[in-house]
């Protein structure tokens, strides 16, 4: 019924019939999103219909109208794109492949510092950022090691005008504060740009402390499901651009960030949690054209992550326990782009060195360099008459690793356009993913639970081979409606898994180690429509169907949704300054194993015998309305998560609520 009367609301409006008229009822925007510019895919400037590697853009206009307040809820109702969250990070999930198996860039450059597997994606501001794009499937021939899921790069955005100013206000349900700003100038050659922010929100707890009915008995603990959270960040960068033929740039930035909850212990001892992690980025670039045809970029990076994490036993010392974390990465990266007729080859180098320093480890300072050559050539082949238009793309890299040795990431990908209205995509590709420092080095020590988690300095790297397929239609007498389709075949060997025989025993610890014992695979379809119902009116429909194995274990792998279901409503009015965007995604039951001890940690570690569980299906529904006055004031409210999906085991994300506030813009 909600759904009805929008669209017909809609249809009023672009109609005339509430006293506007038709020519002017609407705004519309990009009808045909192909003439984005993208990197991801190739690593160089294409347009989105010329882009050989399926690409799938989010550019500012739409990262506003969502009202997303940090990359998390950006990205949550993103087709094809699950959230694993927990209490110390939230990591990005790609077709059906953990967040290890996805490379987070910012600018196509790596970032520092992982808490546990994942590089928490909610650090990450969406202040400063022009666009998020997102390739699935096989990138490790351009990207290496943790590429086999795909690639994210978070691109920034660049001043355009003599001045430019705006600052965003929110405060919203948990207490929830989030204030941000930017300021930027482009004068003539010298580009100068800054911003920072500051956010803020309590714990949260899905079964809080509470009397049972006689008004007596207490109910529930004082642990919480959702750690409060505070973050700073800060950047800034300064560019010279004296020609449309070169551009040097040096940026930085710093994000100081605090998670805080309460935890409680089979022993019922209550233990105040707080982590606290610390990031620094400091780049340097510069892009040319030293001769007709051709492009070179040079860049390097340095980055340090500090992880900082406290258990404080309440009422005793016994049980306290403290660790911290620093990775420092060194990065530096060189690519030669030269047009040659029909071919555009492009050929890089790139080099990276990182350390960890921790009093978890077994040795006091792991550190490993990688080297890597790749080359790739974009070889587009097609008639005068424009189409069919067929376009190759072979490439391989090599990966010289200080402690894994070389490894070959060899990709095939292939673009055929029949006509102008159908694109066929393929692509073909092997990737590999080393141990991290964790699981070759990692000792954690829990006596309050009774585990010890161990390090194995024996492991081998993961391997994978991959296929995607995909096609796209575009009804020529149905302006700005898209059809996708694409399916992929992922499998996966040496897997590593944490792996122990008997639950946890304050008394007799157990031992869980890293071992390399499984191999798997994940398949799946993706469809999606894009339908422009009216002059400023889009719907857009998505279904991903999953298919991920544990081939060794003999079941599914753990915290898949089977089926995901996608649905988003926007709408824009000019006369009034009114736009307004519903969206929500089905997320349908998801299979977890419990080891014989019952409880979280069991969960995690998966000991022993095992008893499946099925989370419940859910529901993640959003609306945001947006007021515009005049072009340089925006008045909005966004409900998140409006029918409360989630559960404290399980899925532990925040709980339904509201956030209102007011962007500033010059």
């Amino acid at each position: 019924m909600v759904w009805f009367v929008a669209v017909t609301l809609v249809a009023q409006l672009d109609a005339g019939l509430l006293g506007t008229s038709s020519v002017d009822a609407g705004v519309d925007e990009d009808t045909d999103r192909r003439r984005q510019t993208v990197v991801t895919g190739t690593r160089a400037e294409r347009k989105l219909e010329d882009a050989v590697v399926s690409t799938e853009v989010l550019t500012r206009p739409q990262i506003e109208q969502t009202g997303a307040r940090d990359l998390v809820q950006l990205l949550q109702q993103q087709p094809g794109v699950e959230m694993v969250n927990s209490n110390r990070s939230v990591g990005i999930r790609l077709q059906g492949l953990d967040p290890e198996y996805t490379l987070i860039l910012i600018d196509g450059q790596r970032v520092a510092g992982r808490a546990g597997p994942a590089v928490d994606i909610s650090r990450f501001s969406l202040r400063e950022l022009e666009r998020v794009e997102i390739v699935k499937g096989p990138g490790a021939a351009l990207y290496g090691a943790e590429a086999m899921g795909g690639v994210i790069n978070l691109i920034t955005r660049k001043p355009k005008k003599p001045f430019e100013a705006s600052i965003r206000g929110m405060f919203g349900t948990l207490l929830e504060g989030d204030v941000r700003g930017h300021v930027a100038s482009k004068l003539g050659p010298l580009e100068l740009r800054a911003g920072g922010g500051y956010r803020t929100r309590q714990p949260y707890d899905w079964d809080p402390p509470r009397l049972a009915a006689d008004g007596k008995t207490p109910v529930g603990d004082v642990a919480t499901s959702l750690p409060g959270q505070r973050r700073f960040d800060y950047d800034v960068e300064v560019a010279v651009a004296p020609s449309d033929k070169f551009r040097a740039w040096a940026r930085a930035g710093y994000v100081w960030m605090d998670l805080d909850g309460i935890d409680i212990s089979d022993s019922r001892a209550i233990f105040d949690r707080r982590q606290r992690t610390e990031q620094f980025d400091l780049w340097l670039g510069a892009q040319g054209q030293p001769w007709a045809g051709a492009s070179l970029t040079v860049r390097g990076h340095y980055g340090m992550f500090r992880d900082q994490f406290l258990f404080d036993q309440r009422g005793a010392r016994d049980l306290d326990d403290y660790s911290q974390s620093i990775a420092r990465l060194y990065e530096a990266y060189a690519q030669l782009d030269q047009k040659l007729g029909a071919h555009t080859l492009t050929a890089g180098l790139e080099g990276f060195y990182e350390l960890l320093l921790s009093n978890r480890l077994e040795i006091a300072q792991p550190t490993r360099g990688r080297f890597a050559a790749f080359v790739q050539d974009e070889w587009v082949i097609k008639p005068d008459t424009g189409f069919p238009k067929l376009t190759i793309l072979p490439g391989i890299r090599v990966d010289a690793d200080t402690q894994f040795g070389a490894a070959p990431s060899p990709r095939l990908a292939l673009k055929l356009d029949p006509s102008s209205a159908v694109t066929l995509r393929t692509a073909f590709g092997l990737g590999f993913r080393p141990p991290t420092f964790t699981e070759l080095y990692f000792r954690l020590v829990n006596a309050a639970i009774g585990y010890i988690v161990q390090g194995n300095q024996g492991l081998i790297a993961e391997k994978s081979s991959s296929v995607n397929v995909g096609v796209d239609y575009r009804p020529p007498p149905l302006d700005g409606w898209v059809f996708s389709a694409s399916a992929w075949h992922t499998s996966l060997s040496n897997l590593i898994n944490v792996t122990g025989s008997t639950p946890p025993n304050p008394d007799n610890p157990s031992v869980f180690t890293y071992e390399n014992v499984s191999n798997a695979y994940t398949q799946g379809v993706e469809l999606s429509a894009r339908l422009r119902l009216s002059k400023g009116t889009y719907l857009d429909l998505g279904y991903m169907g999953l298919d991920a194995r544990d081939l060794t274990r003999g079941r599914p792998l753990e915290g898949r949704s089977p089926h995901r279901a996608n649905v988003q409503l926007s709408m824009k009015y000019r006369p009034s300054g009114l736009e307004a965007l519903v969206r929500g995604t089905l997320h349908s039951a998801r299979p977890f194993y419990l080891g014989t001890g019952g409880g979280a940690v069991t969960n995690v570690l998966g000991y022993g015998s095992s008893t499946t569980v099925m989370a419940p299906a859910y529901v993640d529904l959003e609306v945001q309305v947006t007021y515009t006055f005049r072009g340089w004031l925006k008045l909005f409210v966004n409900g998140y998560n409006l029918l409360n999906g989630g559960d404290a085991q399980f899925n532990p994300r925040p709980p339904r609520g509201v956030i209102g506030g007011a962007q500033l813009e010059y």
